[in-house]
């Protein structure tokens, strides 16, 4: 194929130089086109790795490629996508490497993937918005309230008396916060427990109080529980009278102007519009145990980069645009737990003010970042790696492309187009 032409220069430019033609103008450039960007086997080789980037200079773009194909490169990853805003508008996305690789699709900015645990923050926001209108409160006790899951009490429990009185303390702050006393995911997380993966949300939690008594006292320990969070998806239904995607939709996402987030399906040829192919290490991310749309409170959300960032611009408390909450509710859900000094209800947090969560799922792997200095910034990629390495480089690219972006445009990609 013929080499493309950039706007404004005097001529073609090559694959490799393509960037170079990056300027601050609010466009979109390419630096390969899928019949220009090898084959699946060459996926992992830099200089045949398809790029799109928008609003970062000359030197900048350079910088910010190479860092991100080091990632990719080291951890095989066949796509990636990301986007940073600042003061809450967007100055920067990315997007590099394969949508498909079989079919040699480059990624695009409107690519979705799955964000896996990145929805546990949407669904705190939620939670937080029904506190905000006086209908929930942090110390409502789940299990005891006939108003939200007090039923689920009514059939068989797992343990003695002692575990019903473990359940019945149970309240909202601590399945926020991961210590409800169980359900943990480092083993026999309920979610992906062979004989329950066919049953639905309401199957689910009986089998589970059937099944799986608490380890402890609630509030004691943090336990990092998935299935904490598939309570509190049920505790908004319960209380909305709506389903759990309806009240995010409608009480969330469409306020704030986001159209790119919905949740997603199991199965490959079900995948949503604009949805990435997921390639595993070693597991199938389309396989019985990937019901993607159960998960929906704890990790069943598809986003783009982009739209994923517009949400976070809107709970970072940092000015413009608009908050979805009140100072007084972005305050209680970034302040951590007296059990995990770095993780408060939703969100993983540090001294520095920044909060941020990751997700990870067979076949996919995210972040969502929000910092104390303005920037919010997500990165998108269509696999998952189990060695240690990855989850901690993961983490550092955000910060390491921050870093090569010395001149930061003055358009607003959230209004072009």
């Amino acid at each position: 194929m013929a080499p493309h032409a950039a706007p404004d220069s005097s001529g073609p430019v090559t694959r490799r130089s393509f960037l170079t033609a990056a300027t601050l103008a609010p466009v979109v450039w390419r630096a390969a086109a899928a019949d220009d960007a090898g084959t699946a086997d060459d996926a992992g080789n830099a200089a045949d790795l398809p790029d799109l980037l928008t609003g970062v200079a000359v030197a900048d773009a350079l910088k910010v490629r190479e860092v991100v194909v080091e990632f990719m490169t080291r951890h095989e990853v066949p796509g990636l996508s990301m986007a940073f805003a600042r003061d809450g508008q967007l100055k920067v996305q990315g997007t590099f490497g394969f949508a498909d690789r079989e079919e040699k699709q480059p990624v695009l900015p409107e690519h979705r993937f799955r964000i896996a645990s990145i929805s546990k923050p949407i669904t705190s926001v939620a939670i937080f918005k029904l506190i905000e209108e006086g209908t929930l409160a942090l110390d409502d006790q789940v299990f005891a309230d006939d108003r939200l899951l007090a039923t689920y009490l009514d059939g068989p429990l797992a343990g003695d008396a002692e575990n019903r009185k473990r359940l019945e303390a149970i309240t909202i702050a601590q399945l926020l916060e991961h210590t409800c006393g169980g359900w943990g995911n480092r083993k026999r997380d309920p979610m992906f427990a062979r004989d329950a993966l066919d049953l639905d949300h309401p199957g689910l939690i009986r089998w589970v109080l059937e099944n799986r008594p608490l380890d402890h006292a609630p509030g004691a320990e943090y336990s990092y529980s998935n299935f904490g969070y598939c309570l509190l998806g049920r505790v908004i239904e319960a209380v909305s009278g709506q389903s759990y995607d309806a009240f995010v939709q409608e009480r969330l996402l469409t306020p704030a102007g986001v159209r790119g987030i919905v949740l997603g399906e199991r199965e490959r040829e079900n995948r949503l519009p604009d949805e990435v192919i997921y390639y595993g290490d070693g597991d199938d991310p389309y396989g019985r145990s990937m019901n993607v749309r159960r998960m929906d409170s704890h990790g069943g959300w598809v986003a783009s980069a982009s739209e994923l960032v517009r949400f976070g611009v809107h709970v970072d408390g940092n000015g413009p645009p608009a908050d979805l909450l009140e100072e007084a509710s972005l305050q209680a859900m970034t302040t951590p737990s007296s059990a995990n000094k770095g993780y408060a209800r939703g969100w993983a947090v540090n001294r520095a003010s920044n909060w941020w969560h990751m997700g990870s799922l067979n076949g996919s792997a995210s972040i969502l970042i929000r910092s104390h200095s303005g920037y919010s910034c997500a990165v998108l990629v269509n696999t998952r790696r189990r060695n240690d390495d990855f989850k901690r480089d993961l983490d550092r690219l955000s910060w390491q492309v921050l870093r090569q972006i010395r001149e930061w445009p003055s358009h607003d990609l959230f209004h072009v187009g």
